[in-house]
């Protein structure tokens, strides 16, 4: 069973972006596994800090509910907060049958891999638009940089196998992959997550490494950065430009129909509808239909299009399920980020990569709300939840595993 899933594990992230709905069939693997605890009637150990985990998925889904029935929602709007649910049986899937962890490492890198040169093809043969994947582009940049961001603590746990120079290459490629990806999508709200990623990285490994190893990637990534600003036409230089210009337009002449104005707009009506339904807000619809009523009364300046979101996933969540429903968004992301971070500095070498990569998950989609109502989308969803279960049991068995932590000479060896 544990080959299986591992199996599952590898393929949630190797074609996440790559084919339609990439990580659903792993999900759905994991989801259909977890029946095997019926059958088997498996006795789970769940540590305290499991059920804290399991009650604020459980906690996210009945605040979405909720606010669901309030606002009298169709049953539609029920599935997205029904995907933190599902995440529930595959942790107690996995916490009994851990992934072995180079399925892990191995997808993920896959994943971000695949996914810059699919966007590389996209960008270069397909007519120069934006990547997008078979989703839309910021969902495609989001998760195309997550994934080359959780190659980072993935070196780390590279450098103690025996096979190291193959998994430090791989990783590494994932790393500029994801990254390059993320780029030839455009999505600008991505890139925010990469210098805070690298910080908190910084600040969990920062004093292991040497420092001429810190300057060295700092000048590689500043370089590599620069050459991609100042090169003519290249989708990074092209989009900090016109973002800038279209904030400056937004502040002197009011234009709504670009893209930057069209979210502060969008934000500003949020501020506008929050404060007459703070506690349980305005619901999907309602929230569409007041912002209607504000731009016909010239409240607000109509923008270029309509959107069911306010692209940030925390007035998003102020304005449709009021201040109940931004504390369930901030206790999703903030208890898994404690929990993670607790484990950081752990003397067992093996854990710690993981809990780097759990901060990080929470870290970087901390940062795609800023631009983005990530989880209205069921790959933002499914990507957040289920990672996040697979990284806790994968931590967990490092943990529980005496032998992965050589006290002797201080070195660790996962299972293979």
């Amino acid at each position: 069973m544990i080959i299986y899933t591992s199996v599952a594990v590898f393929l949630f992230f190797a074609i996440a972006l790559v084919i339609p709905s990439g990580f659903s069939v792993g999900a759905v693997l994991l989801l259909a596994g977890s029946i095997v605890l019926l059958r088997k009637h498996a006795k789970i150990k769940l540590q305290r800090e499991e059920i804290i985990l399991i009650s604020v998925l459980a906690l996210y889904f009945l605040a979405g509910s909720f606010a669901n029935l309030v606002h009298g929602a169709p049953i539609r709007e029920y599935d997205s907060p029904m995907r933190f649910m599902l995440a529930i049986p595959v942790l107690l899937l996995l916490r009994v049958f851990p992934p072995i962890p180079r399925f892990f490492w191995g997808g993920v890198a896959t994943g971000a891999i695949a996914s810059g040169l699919f966007a590389a093809w996209q960008f270069f043969f397909e007519g120069g638009m934006r990547a997008d994947g078979f989703t839309n582009p910021i969902q495609f940049g989001n998760i195309g940089i997550l994934l080359g961001i959780l190659c980072l603590p993935g070196l780390g746990w590279a450098a103690s196998q025996r096979r190291s120079a193959f998994w430090l290459i791989l990783l590494s490629g994932g790393i500029f992959l994801g990254l390059l990806g993320s780029l030839f999508s455009e999505s600008r709200g991505s890139w925010i997550s990469l210098p805070v990623a690298l910080l908190v990285a910084y600040q969990c490994y920062g004093e292991a490494l040497h420092k001429r190893h810190i300057a060295a990637s700092l000048a590689v990534m500043l370089v590599l950065f620069g050459v991609l600003y100042v090169m003519p036409r290249t989708p990074m230089e092209v989009r900090v430009r016109l973002s800038i210009a279209e904030t400056q337009d937004y502040f002197k002449s009011g234009n709504t129909m670009t893209s930057a104005g069209t979210r502060l707009e969008m934000w500003r009506t949020g501020l506008l509808l929050f404060p007459e339904r703070p506690w349980l807000g305005w619901g999907k619809e309602g929230y569409m239909k007041e912002a209607a009523r504000l731009t016909q009364a010239g409240k607000v300046r109509p923008t270029d299009d309509v959107h069911s979101h306010l692209h940030n996933e925390y007035l998003d969540a102020l304005v449709k399920r009021g201040v109940l429903g931004l504390a369930a968004l901030l206790i999703l992301y903030l208890v898994p980020l404690a929990l993670f971070v607790k484990r950081i500095r752990s003397e067992n070498h093996a854990v710690r990569p993981y809990a780097v990569a759990g901060a990080l998950l929470s870290v970087c989609y901390i940062c795609f709300g800023l631009t983005q109502a990530f989880l209205t989308h069921n790959n933002g969803v499914m990507i957040f939840a289920f990672t996040l279960v697979i990284l806790w049991s994968l931590l967990r068995e490092q943990e529980s595993n005496g032998a992965a932590y050589n006290s002797v000479n201080g070195t660790h060896r996962d299972a293979p």
